[in-house]
């Protein structure tokens, strides 16, 4: 199941028109991050021209932990690369690879003004680039919906390799970031990030070690277990 997921959205238009997107190309799981304004607004009401059982249906999260928790594939969108050892793919090469993963996939679209951090860039396993002018790269919200949406659907879902552990896809989200959060509270217990404003980037590159190596359940329950028997010891 592919779904789509608005960070701190802020426009109600901007809501129906991805409503609206939704429901041209197939898709119908909407999640909406503390949002700025009201999912049922009349004004995305009436964007949504009668994809308003979109915006009915979606769920609403207080954070992104929370929204992201059960998704095991999770791609960003930003309009211009980052300075972030992450893999940035074109929406065409990027949907072809979406459309062979088993599990749950997400596809997260930041703010509208400000677009996804790389605090938040660099949890995703990709990030998802539109083929623009690079001199006029920003797009509206909607926009990139629709185009994404288009191209997500345009090819049938596949099943997995399965890894050499026998599972299809990487851990869901909650399970991994519930282990990153625990070696973070170790690594400040022994002060490891010595110079705090280095302390982002150094979580950054935590993040971006993780994702990249797609760590599936069993990986986490060995490390978990090796950190057992660490304590244990």
């Amino acid at each position: 199941m592919i779904t789509f997921i608005l960070h701190e959205p802020q426009l109600p238009e901007n809501l129906g028109a991805t409503a609206r997107a939704m429901a041209n190309f197939g898709f119908a799981e909407l999640r909406v991050v503390a949002p700025h304004c009201d999912r049922l607004d009349p004004t995305a009401i009436a964007m949504s021209v009668g994809a308003d059982s979109i915006l009915e249906s979606a769920t609403v999260f207080e954070s992104l932990d929370d929204a992201v928790a059960d998704l095991n594939w999770l791609y960003g969108t930003c309009a211009t690369q980052r300075h972030l050892i992450k893999e940035y793919l074109p929406i065409r090469q990027a949907s072809q690879r979406i459309q062979t993963h088993s599990g749950n996939v997400g596809v997260l679209f930041g703010p509208e003004r400000t677009g996804l951090s790389n605090e938040i860039l660099a949890r995703c396993h990709g990030v998802i680039q539109i083929p623009v002018n690079p001199e006029f790269s920003s797009m509206n919200l909607a926009q990139a919906m629709v185009i994404i949406a288009y191209e997500l659907s345009q090819y049938p879902r596949q099943s997995d390799v399965i890894f050499n552990t026998g599972e299809t896809c990487p851990a869901p989200q909650g399970q991994l970031q519930a282990f990153l959060t625990y070696l973070e509270e170790e690594l400040d217990a022994v002060d490891y990030w010595r110079v705090p404003s280095k302390k982002a980037l150094m979580k950054q590159n935590l993040e971006n070690i993780f994702t990249r190596l797609q760590v599936t359940e069993q990986d986490i329950r060995s490390l978990w277990g090796m950190i057992d028997r660490l304590r244990g010891r």
